[in-house]
C-alpha cells in the first residue's frame, strides 16, 4: 500500500478486531456437503487454534481435508448498515495437533486465557481435537469500497492492498 499511514491504521484496526472477537465461522468441505460452523478460537504466533468436539461434523471435515474458510464478522447490532459488516476472511491451512505436540501446550494455555475454565473441562474429554488453521490468503472488508488484500501467509501485516474493481 503507497499510503503507510493508512496500512498501520489498518493493521491495528485488524488486531483490535481479531482480539475483541472470540469466535470464528468456520467453512469446510466434505464428501456430502460444504459444511457451516463455527467455534471459539485463540492465536499463536500468526494462526488460529480451535479445540473442537470428535462429535461435531466439522471435525470430521478437517481431519479429512487440509483447507477451510474462516470468517470473523462483526455483530449486527453493532453495524451500521446490515450490507456492509466488517469481516475477515481467510483461507487457511488446517493441520491437526497432537497432544504431544509441542505446540500444543501454547495453543491450550492461549484458549484457557482467552476463554477461561471451560477449555480445562473440555481438554479432560478424549474427544476434543485441537486444529491449526494457518492463514494462506486473507482479505479484510470495513464497508462499500473498502476492502483490502492481506499479505499472503500472515493474519495481518502492513503489506495490504486496496482492491480496486
Amino acid at each position: 500500500m503507497k499510503n503507510q499511514r493508512l496500512a498501520r491504521e489498518l493493521v491495528e484496526e485488524i488486531k483490535l478486531f481479531l482480539s475483541a472477537t472470540k469466535s470464528l465461522m468456520l467453512s469446510v468441505s466434505s464428501l456430502n456437503a460444504p459444511i457451516a460452523s463455527y467455534s471459539p478460537f485463540a492465536l499463536v504466533d500468526g494462526a488460529f487454534y480451535i479445540l473442537v468436539s470428535e462429535l461435531a461434523e466439522h471435525t470430521h471435515a478437517l481431519r479429512a481435508v487440509h483447507n477451510a474458510s474462516v470468517l470473523i464478522i462483526e455483530d449486527e447490532s453493532l453495524s451500521g448498515n446490515i450490507y456492509a459488516r466488517r469481516r475477515l476472511q481467510y483461507e487457511v491451512s488446517v493441520l491437526p495437533i497432537s497432544r504431544q505436540d509441542c505446540v500444543w501446550e501454547l495453543a491450550t494455555r492461549a484458549l484457557q486465557n482467552r476463554h477461561g475454565e471451560i477449555v480445562d473441562q473440555l481438554l479432560q474429554l478424549n474427544d476434543f481435537y485441537m486444529f491449526e488453521l494457518r492463514p494462506v490468503t486473507g482479505r479484510y472488508v470495513k464497508g462499500f469500497g473498502q476492502a483490502f488484500e492481506l499479505a499472503p501467509g500472515t493474519l495481518v501485516n502492513d503489506q495490504i492492498d486496496h482492491i480496486r474493481r
